[in-house]
């Protein structure tokens, strides 16, 4: 009988800690503030250094292989980097203000951060397209005519398409994360407006 009593104590205890772990824990707008900005300026300086890595590279090979073709290659690189670069400036502008004063101001520019993500998204899943429309055409017209093996040919078309799924993934999880950002920041607006309302009718019912 105690042996029975034990082992229902120890099944009760570890069904009530299991409820007490799916209890989610408060949103914290400190604390999420700070990830995201952590988060978004170590993105920001990746595609920066990106972008010069391609230009870079584009001049290197075109160095190497001063023809016509590797030239009309180079300048697609080179304006589709440019205008990848001018977007993400535009728009990363608010990243940088971080002169928020109240809790609502921290809340805004977080909301904000959160809509440029799904912008940012959205560019990036335009942005691929156009570049696997590039690319791959390209490739095939160049084996077509025989400039590269079959071997090559292949090589590159599984990087594309690993590239492309790659960055695929990294989008979705991207756009998962900023939409529960979203509707977090949203909740803890909607919850602090109640919170306002709430202490506004206890003063005007204090001074009645």
């Amino acid at each position: 009988m105690m042996n029975s009593e034990s082992e229902l104590d120890r099944w009760r205890s570890a069904w009530t800690s299991g409820v007490r772990a799916e209890v989610p824990a408060p949103f914290d707008l400190t604390a999420a503030h700070r990830r995201q900005e952590r988060r978004l300026r170590i993105h920001y300086i990746l595609n920066m250094v990106v972008a010069v890595a391609l230009i870079v590279f584009a001049a290197l090979v075109l160095r190497c292989n001063p023809r016509a073709e590797v030239l009309v290659w180079a300048v697609v690189v080179w304006l589709t980097t440019l205008g990848s670069t001018a977007f993400y400036i535009w728009n990363w502008r608010a990243l940088w203000r971080t002169a928020a004063k109240s809790v609502r101001d921290y809340a805004d520019v977080c909301e904000t951060r959160c809509i440029a993500t799904l912008r940012a998204v959205r560019f990036g899943y335009a942005f691929l397209a156009l570049q696997f429309a590039i690319a791959a055409p390209w490739l095939t017209w160049d084996f077509a005519r025989g400039q590269i093996f079959a071997a090559r040919y292949a090589f590159c078309l599984v990087l594309l398409g690993t590239l492309t799924v790659g960055f695929i993934v990294w989008f979705r999880r991207s756009l998962q994360r900023a939409l529960l950002e979203l509707t977090q920041i949203k909740e803890f607006l909607r919850a602090l407006c109640d919170d306002d309302e709430n202490a506004s009718e206890s003063v005007s019912h204090g001074s009645e």
